[in-house]
């Protein structure tokens, strides 16, 4: 008999996680809308232009960030680092829940995309590894930039540092329209859910 190293756990046990931190009071993980803006109206805009820079992604293909993979859609954006095993794994199971709740609409109007942290690590391979354990599907991306377009496109999102660990939280954004809903905290599926048809509303009622 070998020995195996064992599986790092996958979405049904991360969202089981999920459950457990929906209880904790606020920053001790609780999910919110930043500061309340989008419910009062409010809603932030881009911090800067994002970078129509190529992105290389888990099917080895190099597509445009806002032309292609963006393209002019609603998307829910986590950041990634595929060697983490805190919070950037908890983020991605409610994003493979967010998934399942958006089903056949995503690819559309809809999209989900992980953006990767650490550009010399993120390899398609080790991107595509990192997706199947969370059961991705067609109109979930999972992308790597290089480290300037990828700064500049952290900067414009409001999100982490390029290569860090952060602060757990989920970006949606309007690409056609150019503003932001920040999830704060480790978020819930339906948390999600909700800021992309917050978002989607936005653009019928604009």
């Amino acid at each position: 008999m070998t020995d195996s190293l064992p599986r790092p756990p996958g979405r049904r046990a991360l969202l089981g996680l999920l459950g457990l931190c929906a209880g904790l009071p606020a920053g001790s993980g609780a999910t919110g809308l930043e500061a309340g803006a989008a419910e009062a109206g409010r809603v932030p805009r881009l911090r800067g232009s994002l970078p129509d820079a190529l992105a290389l992604d888990a099917q080895g293909r190099r597509r445009r960030l806002v032309s292609q993979v963006l393209a002019g859609r609603v998307v829910a954006i986590d950041f990634v680092l595929t060697d983490c095993s805190g919070f950037c794994t908890a983020i991605s199971a409610a994003m493979a829940g967010a998934q399942d709740l958006l089903g056949h609409r995503l690819g559309g109007e809809v999209g989900l995309l992980s953006l990767a942290l650490d550009p010399l690590r993120a390899t398609p391979e080790e991107l595509a590894h990192y997706a199947e354990r969370f059961e991705a599907g067609p109109g979930w991306d999972f992308v790597a930039l290089g480290f300037q377009p990828l700064e500049q496109a952290l900067r414009a999102l409001g999100g982490p540092e390029a290569g860090s660990e952060h602060a757990p939280m989920v970006v949606v954004l309007d690409a056609r329209r150019g503003t932001l809903r920040r999830v704060l905290g480790l978020p819930t599926p339906e948390a999600i859910l909700g800021a992309v048809e917050a978002a989607l509303a936005a653009r019928r009622t604009a």
